[in-house]
């Protein structure tokens, strides 16, 4: 296929035949008329005032979490001022960027009234901060805002960590995570509440913790339940640990005097993981393996595992060699 090579000379001569004609020039100096007259007309008309509707938001904070809002509370007014078209062109401005609002303050309500009113002269202060200098509040709508209150029960709840929280490999946690507050005050319908036990956290995951750590995470209400609080404080004291190990014997309580338990093996190892600022205080005194001797007594097999039944209260990693061990129940002779 053949292309015809563009002529520019050609263009440009048929451009200025056609831009030359005496019809394209009467409608461009008609098109500049329009123009022209369509400005005047708008500085004419922003010049001068005139009514119009402002929609006005309305934000409500610091509501009591131990009630609840009866009525669907009004999350806008409309105002009827008078004012200039620049004005005018204001407002709309303030409204799209989110600025043009009102906001009702409920924290020193007091609760032991059904309702609160904000009456139209609280309402129009209000509204007056808002408005600039050269406008004329001629009315608005609603004129005010009633409030309802019903009372909702309460429940002090445990907050629980939801995902995962733990130490990088060769540290480990000096004590427990801590939460805090550990408690939250849960209101609500009381059918509800009774079917809650916990208040889980957001979900989290901090698996790499290598310092002391700190960090604030939110809180998940159940659908129709409002907390005391919206987030709570996790914390952990983090330390490089070390292993100390010990040999334990096995021991066997409430054994009756005609009786004796032979463990294989007797003894056992015990491996702890231990922070170093620590590892100086543990002792073989610490710790102690004591199989209850009716637990024994109802087993069908001869084996029973192990577990720790002393140790102090800040070990929560061990590992005891072996877990399982064989026992015997011997009759004493006389």
């Amino acid at each position: 296929m053949i292309l015809k090579q563009i002529d520019k000379k050609e263009i440009k001569g048929r451009a200025e035949a056609f831009f030359g004609t005496p019809g394209w020039k009467n409608t461009l100096v008609f098109f500049c008329f329009v123009v022209l007259a369509s400005f005047f007309w708008m500085l004419q008309y922003f010049h001068g005032k005139f009514e119009f509707e402002v929609p006005m938001r309305v934000h409500y904070v610091h509501i009591p979490t131990e009630v609840a809002i009866s009525d669907k509370l009004p999350q806008e007014i409309t105002l009827y001022v008078q004012d200039k078209g620049s004005a005018y062109l204001n407002y709309i401005v303030k409204r799209r960027a989110g600025s043009l609002f009102i906001t009702v303050d409920l924290e020193n309500t007091a609760l032991n009234r059904a309702s609160y009113v904000i009456d139209p002269a609280a309402l129009q202060s209000l509204i007056a901060e808002k408005l600039s200098a050269t406008t004329l509040l001629k009315s608005y709508s609603p004129n005010k805002i009633e409030i309802n209150f019903s009372p909702l029960e309460q429940k002090e709840l445990p907050v629980a960590i939801q995902g995962t929280v733990s130490p990088a490999f060769g540290y480990l946690f000096l004590d427990s995570i801590r939460i805090d507050p550990a408690q939250v005050m849960a209101y609500g319908d009381k059918n509800a509440l009774d079917t809650i036990h916990a208040i889980q956290t957001t979900p989290v995951d901090y698996s790499n913790i290598n310092k002391s750590w700190t960090v604030s995470v939110g809180l998940q209400a159940p659908d129709g339940i409002h907390l005391s609080i919206n987030n709570v404080k996790l914390s952990a004291v983090v330390e490089e640990y070390t292993e100390k190990t010990f040999e334990l014997p096995v021991v066997c309580s409430d054994t009756p005097q005609d009786k004796k338990v032979l463990f294989f093996p007797s003894t056992v190892e015990l491996s702890v993981k231990v922070g170093l600022s620590k590892y100086s205080l543990l002792s073989k005194s610490n710790f102690e393996i004591d199989v209850n001797y009716e637990d024994l007594k109802l087993k069908n097999t001869a084996n029973c595992s192990l577990t720790l039944t002393r140790k102090p209260d800040w070990v929560d990693s061990y590992r005891i060699a072996p877990e399982v061990i064989e026992f015997l129940i011997e009759q004493k002779s006389d």
